[in-house]
């Protein structure tokens, strides 16, 4: 009692230094955090700002960083604002997927997908996605699911794989729906146009378009320039007054018109001067792609006679900016990969400057987490030895008696085969089975009594008490006393005496309850067997219901109005019935032994 004690203050010391030790993480966000993130749908700009003023929270609170650092990152990609590398956000990732928090880990994985494709990191943008696309599907954020599921969908888009782009964009619009929300219902319509666009399925990105432009109209939405999207598709499908006509459409409803679009229609409808004019304004831009492609155009508009003479600038304009954007593509990729390279460095001494910081700490529980370790573990030892030790005795014990019953119940059935041996009341078939059967049952006999003297051996050299195998020797009595009362049940039962002395053709009435003595004496025999072996015909659960009592197989003739013949052949084919659908072998014993087993 005195050991027991001291093991358990030990194991209440520990619970209590753990319980402190993790009381620190286990706390609720920042008040900042939970107000940017109610902040973040509406608001990403103001959200942005409290992440931006309020005191970053600790790398070592990992809780509290990571939500912040998810939270930054998010607003970033909402606003729009260039990404130079996934370090932010991966500290997030890095944290959540550790957790229970299927949101969260969702969240974090759909932002590091987010990242990694502004970056061009299409591949593993993929993964990302896809790992947040299973963690959703736990959880009830619609609107999370909806980011998750268009995120894949454009990026399906990207690389031209457009049948799973949408059927990604389907579980998109459901997660809108389910949500309510009609501003991504409209934006899920929007991305089923462009698809359908990129597939050459224009009447059907007509009509995803007019969808969302419906929709956008009742929820007074300002600034999507559907119009100009659709007008787009009436280009491709050399409807340019159509184009045009929403194109102007876009200018009127104050949307940013797109004036290169509107140029290239302008042209396109032989109307040159206009084409010059928009094409002019399309000039007014920052946007290198653009511009060349603008030149594109002017220099194709240059092709008539009233602007020939600007074709020489055209062309000179055209190949500045093709310049342009190659040089810029490759800049940008070097600055990328430098900055990227100076983040990791930053981040590495950081990391090498916790790692010092902890270290002592770190060493200092280890030390005495060892020594209540050792500790526990002599005390641990003790008792398994003990708890072994009295396991060892009860298994030889449980076994001796279990070895004993079966040398009982083989006496009985060893009886039972001398006595029908002895009358020749089988046919020569079944005679020489019982004997082989008779033979085998003694040769176990021997075999078990040799056992029993071995398992009687080890059990003396234990030192224990009687009481460790009381209930042990209890039940296997029992269990002998069982087969016993069952065997004798049968001898002495009037209507069973009865049919062993003068065996008469059985009625259905007889038949029932033969079934139901058997259910009676063994304990729901026929329930057993038919739940083993469904397929058995009500013929068949007789026949074994007549063996199981130990009925002859000239009696079963009998009874059942049949040859001998006939009942030896009718076992034989149930015997390898029941054995096939039971994966039995051929064994030794015969099938009247096997049904009294079971």
């Amino acid at each position: 009692m005195k050991t027991k004690g001291i093991a358990y203050t030990i194991f209440y010391f520990i619970g209590l230094f753990l319980l402190f030790g993790c009381k620190k993480q286990d706390v609720s966000p920042l008040p900042e955090l939970i107000q940017a993130e109610a902040l973040m749908f509406n608001n990403p700009d103001s959200a942005l700002h409290i992440l931006k003023t309020m005191p970053i929270p600790s790398a070592r609170n990992k809780k509290q960083h990571a939500l912040w650092c998810l939270l930054t990152t998010q607003a970033q990609f909402k606003l729009c604002l260039p990404f130079q590398s996934d370090s932010l956000i991966r500290i997030a990732y890095d944290y959540y997927r550790h957790t229970d928090n299927a949101r969260r880990k969702a969240m974090s994985a759909l932002y590091m997908g987010n990242v990694n494709y502004e970056l061009k990191n299409i591949t593993k943008a993929m993964n990302y996605f896809l790992e947040a696309k299973a963690n959703i599907e736990k959880t009830n954020d619609y609107k999370l699911g909806y980011l998750v599921m268009s995120s894949l969908g454009n990026l399906y888009v990207y690389r031209n794989l457009t049948d799973y782009a949408l059927e990604a964009f389907q579980e998109a619009y459901d997660y809108a729906v389910k949500d309510s929300c009609k501003r991504y219902e409209m934006t899920t319509l929007q991305d089923f146009g462009r698809t359908y666009s990129v597939r050459g399925e224009y009447e059907r990105a007509i009509q995803s378009y007019n969808q969302a432009i419906q929709i956008r109209d009742s929820i007074h939405e300002t600034f999507n320039s559907l119009e100009s999207e659709l007008a787009d598709v009436y280009f491709a499908l050399g409807n340019y007054e159509k184009a045009l006509d929403l194109e102007k459409r876009a200018i009127k409803n104050n949307i940013a018109p797109d004036y290169y679009g509107i140029g290239e229609t302008f042209l396109c409808l032989e109307e040159y001067d206009s084409a010059y004019y928009y094409l002019k304004k399309a000039l007014h831009t920052s946007n290198v792609y653009t511009l060349a492609g603008v030149y594109e155009a002017l220099l194709s508009l240059s092709q008539q006679p009233t602007y020939r003479q600007y074709m020489t600038d055209f062309c000179d304009s055209l190949l500045f900016y093709q310049d342009s954007i190659y040089a810029l593509d490759k800049s940008e990729t070097i600055i990328a990969y430098k900055e990227k390279y100076e983040h990791q460095k930053l981040a590495h001494r950081n990391q090498q400057l916790e790692f010092q910081t902890a270290r002592w700490f770190l060493l200092s529980i280890i030390a005495v987490l060892c020594l209540i370790g050792v500790i526990t573990y002599f005390y641990i030892y003790r008792k398994t030895m003990l708890y072994r030790k009295k396991e060892d005795l009860n298994r030889l014990t449980a076994q001796l008696n279990k070895n004993q019953r079966l040398m009982a119940r083989n006496n009985i059935y060893i009886a039972e085969l001398e006595k029908r041996i002895a009358e020749n009341k089988e046919v020569a078939e079944q005679l020489e089975e019982q004997r082989e059967t008779l033979a085998f049952l003694r040769e176990e006999n021997q075999t078990l009594q040799q056992k029993n003297a071995h398992l009687q051996t080890e059990i003396t050299s234990y030192k224990s008490t009687n009481g460790a195998t009381t209930i042990t020797e209890a039940f296997n009595q029992l269990q002998l006393e069982k087969d016993q009362l069952s065997a004798l049940l049968i001898e002495t039962h009037p209507y069973l005496t009865a049919l062993h002395q003068h065996p008469i053709c059985l009625s259905n009435a007889d038949r029932n309850q033969i079934c139901q003595l058997a259910d009676t004496i063994y304990t729901g025999f026929r329930q057993r067997l038919l739940t083993s072996i469904p397929s058995l015909s009500e013929y068949e659960v007789l026949l074994c219901c007549l063996i199981k009592l130990h009925f002859s197989v000239s009696e079963i003739a009998t009874l059942l109005a049949i040859s001998p013949a006939s009942v030896s052949t009718s076992k034989s084919r149930l015997k390898k019935k029941i054995y096939t659908q039971l994966k039995l072998s051929d064994e030794k014993r015969s099938f009247d032994t096997w049904i009294w087993e079971y």
